[in-house]
């Protein structure tokens, strides 16, 4: 379906991702897409800026370790995800195989991007859409478009025809959200520090730092944090307390949606024991207010210690329902509290 060998190439050039691209061009791009009467294309039609292939043209591949791991969003063989993505072959963002190839009730298991999947059974507005949320610019209405991976109806780059034009030659060693490639993951606006080698086998030490907000009520929201670019989508997911959990003056129990962008410093109890010993878990990662290091241990202050979206789910996809970390049926009162739920929620896992 895609060339793989291009993916692993495209990014053995750029070696790590606090830095532009570099290397062949002719890797990348292609004058006149035509060579010896052969189509130079990687996907069915030409792409913009003399692209060779789109963004799943490009990210595709196996990884195979170190610094030049490839960001793939798809792959033909199914990956070795483990039971909660921090082994084998699985990056921070999961990965689409999935909801293209996976079987059984795929939709349930990544974002149907077009390209990759067909259109999802629910129709093609997100669930939870509000389309109030575009303090980072205004994401399309969708009608008859499918997601995608950036433009008007995707996550990365400009929510316009832009997209992520460009970005790929940027210097992004400091990620301060006013352009397409000094934002996190190119998510524009979005702050955080980026893993060199995209978390493969990440550890408490080495892992993406997330950028978080200790909010104090549903109509407090920055749009600088991971969960806000989920939110540009899923807005009526981004509340947690009230009627619609949307637009609420408090932001305290009773709880009707998970919250997010909440510092769990900011209460007591279970949440004192995150991990057992509060060091930083790559199975349901917290985010910081403060990004400008990798942090190993959290809950020694406020704001290391911040709920998202992506403590639970991974962006792409992963081999469980609802883009999931892990499994969801989990069986209360083992006693270890280090798994899923359990690592935040720690006194629920008492036997």
């Amino acid at each position: 379906m895609l060339a793989v060998g291009f993916g692993m190439a495209f990014y053995a050039l750029a070696g790590n991702t606090e830095a532009a691209v570099t290397g062949i061009c002719s890797n990348c791009h292609t004058m006149h897409n035509s060579q010896g009467g052969t189509f130079m294309g990687r996907d069915a039609t030409p792409d913009g800026n003399l692209l060779t292939g789109g963004c799943v043209g490009c990210h595709t591949g196996t990884n195979f370790g170190g610094t030049d791991v490839v960001p793939y969003v798809y792959q033909t063989t199914e990956p070795d995800y483990g039971a909660d993505g921090t082994t084998g072959d699985t990056l921070a963002g999961g990965n689409f195989y999935w909801v293209a190839d996976g079987g059984g009730d795929i939709d349930n298991k990544g974002h149907n991007v077009v390209g990759l999947s067909g259109v999802d059974t629910i129709g093609k507005e997100p669930p939870g859409w509000d389309a109030d949320w575009y303090a980072n610019g205004q994401v399309g209405t969708w009608g008859t478009a499918q997601l995608t991976c950036d433009g008007a109806n995707g996550c990365h780059g400009e929510h316009t025809t832009a997209g992520v034009s460009g970005a790929h030659h940027a210097t992004d060693t400091t990620i301060d959200g006013s352009t397409v490639g000094k934002s996190f993951r190119m998510l524009k606006g979005i702050l955080g520090k980026e893993d060199p080698d995209w978390e493969w086998v990440p550890t408490a030490t080495e892992h993406n730092q997330y950028k978080g907000a200790i909010r104090t009520s549903d109509t407090t929201n920055p749009t600088e944090t991971i969960s806000y670019s989920c939110a540009e989508c899923h807005g009526k997911f981004h509340g947690g307390a009230g009627t619609d959990g949307v637009a609420d003056a408090t932001f305290a129990s009773v709880w009707i949606r998970h919250p997010t962008d909440f510092d769990m410093n900011n209460v007591s109890g279970e949440y004192g024991y995150y991990n057992v010993d509060n060091s930083y878990s790559v199975v349901a990662p917290v985010a910081s207010a403060d990004v400008s290091a990798v942090k190993d241990t959290v809950l020694e202050g406020a704001g290391d210690a911040i709920v998202t979206c992506i403590s639970c789910h991974r962006a792409h996809g992963t081999k469980w329902d609802d883009l999931l970390r892990w499994e969801y049926t989990m069986n209360a009162g083992g006693g270890a509290s280090t798994a899923g739920c359990f690592i935040c929620h720690t006194t629920k896992d008492t036997g």
